[in-house]
């Protein structure tokens, strides 16, 4: 090969390299700039490396590209500032605190951060009028079969996908920079991380990553925690939608991951679980602005949302859990008129602005009225749900 092929091969343009919080990760990047697709559904500060130009008039040797690469200048990495507590405190539950993560400029690229100026202190929220339907489901097995209703006929196959979703989620808090889909992750920004998800993290590390011998406990550990949460009279709406999140992880953690075939799902826990949805649904689902199809606060709308995520999710354990133990299942009529859970994109924003335009976005989409849960029930062998022709709703899975 001449020189002059290989000066026009040193000319072409460089690989492109992905961002610093994939590198530390090894992830694959989406390279999208300036914030990549990954970084931003984890509200990250997304950097890519500097790349330092190259100029040469003769030739590369080997030595000479090796020094090019030496002299990349790389800034250091967000991963290197954990906001995860570990569980090196145990063996009693500890509280963590979130890390003051360090914004680092670049004089060349715009600067992009995650909007965490939110306040959740005040939410505009209407509260449920039938929430204690939530906190007496656990009676309908016996009262409705008494009364006739007729239950839902689950498919094996939809109990066995339903497992599969949910036995996946405590694996989320074994990954930094994850939490369950039902958890915001800016319920944990600007603020000491609340006690009890920190606790949750903490546990659910030592209860999947347990060293043989430690098991009891790990389980000792875990129920009473339980029990704390069971019995703390928490007046904050916030930290009641965290009490029942948390409890909520608990108890699938330890149903598809038991200890000793020890399970610490049964009757009474299940009780506990409704009592801590009837609290948090009882403040409100529903934000005041939703039912005047105009945007809500970001924060009350995140508030809102992780309500209502948390508490579908608790009904799909539910269901798994009666299947399971041979009990019927019935509709969900107090969930009637629920907002269904809205798009990836919004759950997703990072910023207050960004969030905005898309729920702008999400308003356009819906003229005839936002997407609600409706509760049709056919006095036949089969529950099914329907979806009229006008109307933006869908049948319960509850």
């Amino acid at each position: 090969m001449d020189s002059k092929s290989m000066g026009t091969k040193e000319k072409a343009p460089p690989r492109k390299k992905a961002c610093q919080n994939c590198t530390s990760s090894k992830a694959r990047c989406g390279l999208e700039k300036p914030t990549c697709s990954r970084c931003r559904a984890r509200g990250k500060h997304c950097r890519y490396p500097a790349v330092s130009h190259v100029h040469r008039s003769s030739p590369a040797t080997l030595d000479d590209r090796n020094s090019a690469e030496d002299s990349l200048s790389f800034e250091p990495s967000l991963a290197d500032f954990s906001t995860i507590p570990t569980a090196a405190a145990f063996p009693g539950p500890v509280s963590g605190y979130a890390s003051d993560i360090p914004h680092i400029y670049s004089q060349h690229e715009p600067t992009q951060t995650v909007d965490t100026d939110l306040n959740f202190d005040y939410v505009d929220l209407v509260p449920m009028a039938d929430a204690e339907e939530i906190r007496d489901r656990w009676l309908q097995p016996y009262l409705f079969t008494v009364t006739g209703h007729v239950p839902k006929l689950f498919s094996p196959f939809t109990v066995q996908f339903l497992v599969c979703v949910l036995r996946s989620y405590p694996n989320y808090l074994l990954d930094e920079e994850s939490l369950p889909p039902f958890i915001h992750p800016l319920q944990l920004s600007n603020k000491p991380m609340p006690r009890t998800i920190a606790n949750c993290i903490s546990l659910v590390r030592m209860w999947m990553n347990r060293v043989a011998g430690s098991e009891a406990m790990v389980l000792s550990t875990v129920r009473q925690e339980m029990e704390r949460l069971s019995r703390e009279d928490v007046t904050s709406d916030f930290d009641t939608l965290c009490s029942f999140q948390v409890y909520l992880i608990y108890l699938i953690t330890a149903y598809f991951s038991p200890i000793e075939n020890v399970s610490l799902v049964d009757d009474p826990s299940m009780i506990t679980l409704q009592d801590l949805a009837f609290r948090t649904a009882k403040a409100g689902l529903t934000c005041k602005a939703e039912l005047s199809r105009m945007r809500p606060t970001w924060e009350s709308w995140i508030i809102a949302s992780s309500k209502r995520r948390t508490l579908f999710t608790m009904y799909l354990f539910t269901n798994v859990y009666n299947a399971d133990k041979g009990l019927p299942n019935f509709l969900s009529d107090e969930l009637r008129d629920i907002l269904v859970p809205e798009s990836k994109a919004l759950w997703e924003a990072s910023d207050r602005g960004s969030w905005a335009r898309e729920y702008n976005r999400h308003l356009s989409k819906w003229e005839d009225g936002i997407i609600i849960i409706i509760i049709i029930i056919i006095h036949t062998r089969i529950c099914q749900p329907y979806r009229p022709s006008g109307g933006r709703s869908c049948g319960a899975a509850g």
